[in-house]
């Protein structure tokens, strides 16, 4: 009797206790092991609600593909419960049902996309690691949430434990000139957001242009693409491959030697197709940077949605906090060139293809085996405070 009526606590009990420290919160991308000097950073907020707070961030690191694949496997879970329920159900119920599952999956989505939430970060102990985000942006962007001002950007980074991040809008500078007269006179006084911006190659692919800003609007044209010229600042523009991108061939000997002079490629993009093509294309990405000697990086993409880092760039520069904003960018972008940065992760499924109807089961090992020691406390509080309150509103209503 009391295995049936605790079964789920029970379940989410023993799974909380006894994945402990199976997962890593996150990980070293080229290691997959824990990494070395850094560690998720959780606010006391987010370990009080952790059991929410993880649910969105696991949902927020899914590709679309895996979003609908693990929608798909809770609706049947509740149908298949609700059809082999004791009662039986009329025509009314499953309408009941029906409406319930749509309106519980756009608020829960709506939820992931949009609900303020307290953010996970990551703590690097080397005082000369800065952590860095390539590719972000703000309102200015025709895809992106309008409301999201260049000081949410930088709040998002903030909390997401960034110190700088390059505002790349497409086509378009006013976000990143925005953010620059609000930066912090030196960089280790607050989240420094640093100039760039987002055009194309071959119109097929995202470029992302650090080292250009307002100065160098001639140099790009309707839709991007970068143009023969000297920009403003006298230097070459650091120009990233940006992911999604459906033709990672177009990364020839010639787009590294003329315009657009590709200097790196993103390994990881944290859009959800960005995402999918990672999952898929991966060990592909690897060997086009070995080939071709781009630099591997990561990027948030952040479009205004969300409160969820996929990945950080750690990038070794010593005294940055010293620097100015424009002394940090050029910093920054020499030592990209000299040496790639070590790029962290959250954990998130990978599972992609057929594999793809397995995303809900990975996820729910995953966050219970990436817990904290005060996470699981908050969990299992939670887990038994919300079943008791379930079973004792339950038999005073059976009492009744």
């Amino acid at each position: 009797m009391i295995l049936r009526r605790y079964w789920l606590p029970l379940a989410l009990t023993a799974g909380t206790i006894g994945l402990f420290g199976r997962v890593p919160a996150v990980r070293d991308a080229s290691t997959s092991l824990a990494p070395s000097g850094a560690e998720i950073d959780l606010p006391l907020s987010y370990v009080v609600t952790s059991p929410f707070s993880r649910t969105l961030d696991a949902f927020t690191l899914l590709s679309t593909a895996q979003s609908i694949a693990a929608l798909v496997t809770i609706v049947l879970i509740v149908v298949a419960w609700f059809a082999l329920s004791h009662r039986k159900r009329g025509a009314r119920a499953w309408l009941t049902l029906a409406i319930a599952i749509v309106i519980g999956a756009g608020a829960f989505l709506g939820a992931v996309a949009l609900l303020p939430r307290p953010m996970a970060g990551l703590r690097v102990n080397d005082p000369n690691t800065i952590v860095v985000d390539f590719h972000s942006h703000t309102g200015t962007s025709h895809d992106v949430r309008k409301s999201f001002s260049a000081e949410d950007n930088r709040g998002w980074h903030r909390s997401g434990g960034f110190d700088a991040a390059w505002i790349t809008d497409h086509v378009k500078f006013d976000g990143a000139v925005a953010a620059r007269s609000k930066n912090p006179p030196r960089a280790g006084d607050g989240v420094t957001l640093l100039t760039g911006v987002e055009g194309r190659y071959h119109r097929i692919m995202s470029t992302i242009m650090l080292g250009l800003d307002e100065r160098d609007t001639a140099l790009l044209n309707r839709r991007g693409n970068l143009l023969p010229g000297q920009p403003a600042s006298g230097r070459a523009p650091y120009t990233i491959v940006a992911l999604p991108n459906r033709n990672l061939d177009s990364v020839t000997a010639e787009s590294l030697d003329s315009l657009p002079r590709f200097a790196a490629i993103e390994l990881i993009d944290a859009a959800p197709r960005g995402l999918a093509q990672f999952d898929r294309e991966e060990m592909r990405i690897r060997r086009i940077a070995a080939a071709r000697g781009l630099t591997l990086v990561a990027a948030s993409n952040n479009h205004g949605y969300g409160r969820t880092v996929a990945a950080w760039n750690l990038v070794s520069l010593p005294r940055w906090q010293e620097l100015s904003h424009e002394q940090l960018a050029v910093s920054i972008e020499d030592q990209l060139r000299r040496s790639p940065p070590s790029i962290v992760m959250r954990a998130r499924p990978r599972a992609h293809d057929a594999l793809v109807v397995f995303t809900l089961p990975v996820i729910v090992y995953q966050t219970l085996g990436s817990l904290t020691v005060a996470e699981r406390v908050s969990w299992l509080v939670w887990i038994w405070g919300i079943a008791l309150l379930l079973i004792g509103f339950r038999t005073g209503r059976l009492s009744a």
